[in-house]
């Protein structure tokens, strides 16, 4: 029979090889450390896959437009909704007018509102509502066509840096975290048009990483070539237009 030393000298050498020791502690946590180094930048070429795939969608998107709106006769409008990320494609009165700077926006829709104030009467019991987009501007509707995507919501690692047409006195941003967006203001949305002669509204969209504003692609579709160009760095607004002269020439 064994004795008392020979059972525990083999409980000790038991406990021994079911237990961790340091040394495997330490590569046991540099395999991990090496696998995170390996995955991070996999999940970062995801993502920026991701922003690139939205951008050549988006430009996709417009020049198919273009194509359509020159058979269909009609007009088609982008609506970049730019808090939740994402945009729609709808279609409209070939007659749409756009305006080139807020100022003529703005002159025009005050005097589309003083038109209805004018014409209104009690019989109609509008003279107590406020205009809306419909009274102001021609209408649109949504566009259902098969085939293709008219409506496109971003992932969560994706968002705007800014979208930008000469309606706006400046690139509009979505609304700062700390400053909630109210709801009066509506929806923070900004338009852009493809007329039915094939002509594109001048338009800037920066689309980026959420946790990166300076890592993402710019695509801009140009109103005079009707080009639409994607680009990985910041592209300065107006900068495809500085060979465009500011007035026109005089006639002798």
């Amino acid at each position: 029979m064994p004795n008392a030393r020979t059972w525990s000298q083999r409980l000790t050498a038991r406990a021994r090889r079911a237990g961790i020791t340091l040394l495997e502690i330490m590569v046991v946590l540099a395999i991990m450390a090496l696998i995170i180094a390996v995955a991070i930048p996999s999940l970062s070429s995801i993502w920026d896959l991701e922003q690139r795939g939205i951008a050549r969608d988006l430009a996709q998107s417009y020049r198919f437009l273009q194509s359509e709106a020159t058979l269909r006769n009609v007009c088609f409008r982008i609506k970049y909704d730019l808090d939740e990320g994402g945009y729609s494609i709808e279609v409209g009165d070939p007659s749409t007018l756009v305006f080139g700077t807020p100022e003529e926006r703005e002159e025009a829709q005050s005097a589309a509102e003083k038109a209805i104030k004018l014409f209104d009467t009690p019989m109609t019991n509008s003279s107590t509502s406020t205009p809306t987009e419909s009274t102001t501007t021609q209408q649109f509707a949504g566009l259902d066509m098969a085939g293709f995507e008219s409506k496109v919501s971003f992932p969560v690692t994706t968002r705007y840096a800014f979208v930008y047409t000469p309606q706006y006195r400046e690139p509009q941003e979505p609304t700062p975290d700390d400053k909630p967006r109210k709801e009066e203001d509506g929806p923070n949305v900004v338009y852009s048009y493809v007329f039915p002669n094939g002509d594109i509204e001048y338009t800037v969209v920066r689309i980026v990483d959420v946790d990166d504003p300076e890592d993402g692609y710019t695509v801009e579709a140009e109103p005079v070539s009707g080009r639409v160009t994607i680009d990985p760095d910041l592209t300065e607004v107006g900068q495809s237009l500085a060979w465009l002269p500011s007035e026109a020439p005089e006639s002798q």
